[in-house]
């Protein structure tokens, strides 16, 4: 996967710039507040679908303008294709193409191009609470697996509408409006549950393997680490729970059984990695997980991923640092950094919103 050149129209601060970037290291180089983020930003759209700044879509369009437009030529390893995404805040949509043809799905959209985005909010993967970790597995998976993406979309419809009327139910008092179709939604919440937790062990399982190798390479094998999922259930046992706790969750306003609740369980040295494991070596952690989703997206679509690294490297120290740079050879990476970086490679400056070519290679 490779991003061959991207332009910007009105988006964030940018009033109009084109970047191509080299088919090794990037960096986006400038003072922090300029538009080095918003540039991956951009570029994370068409892997992810979303921002990972913000769900206010309207904030993508620069201040005052009708629109905000992103286009991209990439290679997906057979073929040069091209993306745009246009975002207009008067009529509240988002339109986007795929070489020239519409595609009104999401689902349709992510995974065309592919990408691992590493920024200073994913170093908290291990510390956080266990959202952080679920999003970290349905952004990973969405971008390889339609299916899984579907099945995402399908199960977050069911439990906001199965919320809705628990909601309603209690602050009416009357259970009837809940339980007289509980079953139905219980149904085909439990069925969407088992083909996402299934999905979600499997990649674990396979994620374990790859951040237990790269975490003993970072430190001469001085650390190992473990994931495990937590807790995959059948659609019987996802229906029994949320069955047999209807009472609880009337009370509580809310459905309280499912993926929606899973986590990632992380431990180090055989000890809990949230609780017993120092800042240093949860951001290894977090390190390895990144690099290991990319290796898993290799080994499923045959092509690595470009990585986006936004203002990482200054939050890592020395070592960790040397061995992400070092790390990347063979790939396709942009940096966002506030210095030098000592690697041959393309650099842009950016400057209030502007994107020049400073020089490299």
């Amino acid at each position: 996967m490779i991003c061959r050149k991207v332009v910007y129209r009105n988006f964030r601060n940018i009033a109009y710039a084109e970047i191509e970037p080299s088919e090794g290291v990037t960096v986006l180089n400038g003072p922090n507040g300029q538009g080095k983020t918003n540039t991956l930003e951009g570029i994370f759209l068409f892997a992810g679908g979303r921002s990972f700044r913000t769900v206010h879509e309207n904030e993508l369009v620069r201040f005052g303008e009708e629109f905000a437009q992103i286009d991209m030529i990439y290679h997906d390893g057979h073929r040069d294709c091209t993306m745009s995404l246009r975002f207009v805040p008067r009529v509240g949509k988002r339109f986007c193409r795929k070489n020239g043809v519409p595609l009104t799905k999401l689902s349709e959209m992510v995974g065309n191009f592919r990408a691992v985005l590493f920024c200073p909010e994913h170093l908290a993967i291990v510390r956080d609470g266990p959202a952080v970790r679920r999003r970290f597995l349905d952004t990973a998976l969405s971008q390889t697996d339609p299916g899984y993406l579907r099945s995402l979309q399908k199960y977050n419809a069911v439990l906001n509408q199965r919320n809705a009327l628990i909601k309603m139910a209690r602050d009416k008092h009357d259970d009837s409006i809940f339980l007289s179709t509980a079953s139905l939604w219980s149904e085909q919440l439990a069925e969407e549950a088992e083909k996402i937790a299934a999905t979600r062990a499997a990649y674990v399982e396979k994620l374990d393997a790859h951040v237990s190798a790269i975490l003993s390479d970072m430190t001469g094998g001085t650390e190992k680490a473990s994931l495990a999922y937590q807790t995959p259930r059948t659609r019987e046992e996802y229906l029994r729970l949320l069955t047999e706790n209807t009472e609880r969750e009337l009370r509580f306003g809310a459905t309280l059984y499912g993926t929606h609740k899973d986590d990632i369980l992380i431990h180090l040295g055989g000890r809990e990695a949230r609780s017993f494991g120092s800042q240093g070596q949860q951001r290894s952690i977090a390190l390895a997980m990144k690099i290991a989703e990319g290796e898993l997206s290799r080994e499923v679509t045959g092509e690595y991923p470009v990585f986006l690294f936004d203002d990482i490297l200054s939050e890592l120290d020395a070592s960790r640092r040397s061995y992400l740079l070092s790390g990347i050879e063979g790939r396709q990476v942009m940096i966002t950094s506030c210095d030098e970086i000592e690697k041959d490679c393309k650099v842009y400056l950016v400057k209030d919103g502007e994107v020049s070519q400073r020089g490299g290679v």
